[in-house]
């Protein structure tokens, strides 16, 4: 996959996403619906939103395509964004309506018509909010639109770290497989390669085992958890991250002895069988590369 603009995201976007609160609550559904459209001859993308939910926004956006990168121009987002692949944005942007910055990533799976996100929006250092989103590309406007999602309560959900599933979907005894991304420092593509994640639950804790496609193949590590968050006793890989509903994942962990560190988000689909994932590693600030990509889950 060679680098360049996010071409996958354009068009007709139906979703539903969840939020959760600054402790990982569930704080409720979000209805999300995005229009984007591409001025091939500016190399300009305007994207109208809106979203109701335990916030609500709406608006108009440009976006000025560079092809690596995009830059958000308002009124409604502004910020900056690079385009990692044809199937993948990261961004750190503003929304002035709601005073909140925001870490985010999108994916487009493979198949072309979904899309898996998560956002972080913060008042400078605090967390405020964790979007967990998925969307379905409307193809053809005189389709029918995708059926809403199965209304969560709130109010019956907040102290459910699973919010009503019953289980953790990042967490589950089983392996997660495919094909990662990998890129350089500069975010240029460098191949893709097998990668996968064995889980295996022991009593209140969980073994994982990773293969290929980092810095940390063949590597086993602990995590331990309490719904809300995960977080390694001392090993060889260490660190901590927030889980929102089970679904959304994002943290860091360290490999002490090469001096790196990597920040990891993933996002899980509703349904439990796929997987959006996006690895960035650094020594202290400096970015040494990243892999992403889509994995699917066999249960054990």
């Amino acid at each position: 996959m060679s680098k360049g603009s996010f071409s996958q995201g354009v068009g007709e976007w139906i979703g539903a996403a969840e939020v959760y609160d600054a402790d990982g609550r569930f704080a409720g559904m979000g209805r999300d619906t995005r229009s984007v459209k591409a001025d091939d001859q500016a190399g300009r993308v305007t994207v109208e939103v809106e979203f109701d939910g335990p916030f609500s926004l709406s608006g108009v956006y440009t976006i000025v395509d560079h092809g690596s990168h995009r830059t958000y121009e308002g009124p409604l987002n502004i910020g900056y964004a690079e385009a990692m692949g044809d199937g993948l944005v990261v961004a750190h942007n503003y929304w002035p309506d709601l005073g909140l910055s925001q870490r985010f990533f999108l994916m487009v799976l493979p198949d072309g018509t979904h899309q898996l996100s998560l956002a972080l929006l913060s008042r400078g250092d605090r967390l405020r909010w964790t979007v967990v989103g998925e969307y379905q590309r409307q193809v053809d406007p005189s389709d029918p639109k995708p059926p809403p999602v199965a209304p969560m309560d709130p109010q019956a959900l907040g102290d459910d770290p699973t919010a009503g599933r019953g289980e953790l979907l990042l967490l589950r005894a089983g392996r997660w497989s495919g094909q990662l991304h990998r890129l350089d420092a500069d975010y240029a593509p460098t191949g893709p390669a097998d990668y996968t994640e064995t889980v295996i639950q022991q009593g209140d804790s969980w073994e994982v085992g990773l293969s290929g496609a980092d810095y940390s193949p063949g590597l086993t590590f602990t995590l331990l958890s309490d719904g809300w968050t995960a977080w390694t006793p001392e090993g060889d890989l260490m660190g901590s991250g927030s889980l929102s509903g089970g679904r959304g994942f994002s943290g860091q962990l360290h490999l002490h002895r090469q001096g790196l560190r990597v920040w990891r988000r993933e996002v899980v689909s509703r349904d439990g069988t796929i997987k959006a994932v996006l690895h960035i590693w650094y020594r202290g600030e400096q970015r040494l590369g990243a892999a992403y990509g889509a994995l699917a889950f066999e249960p054990a």
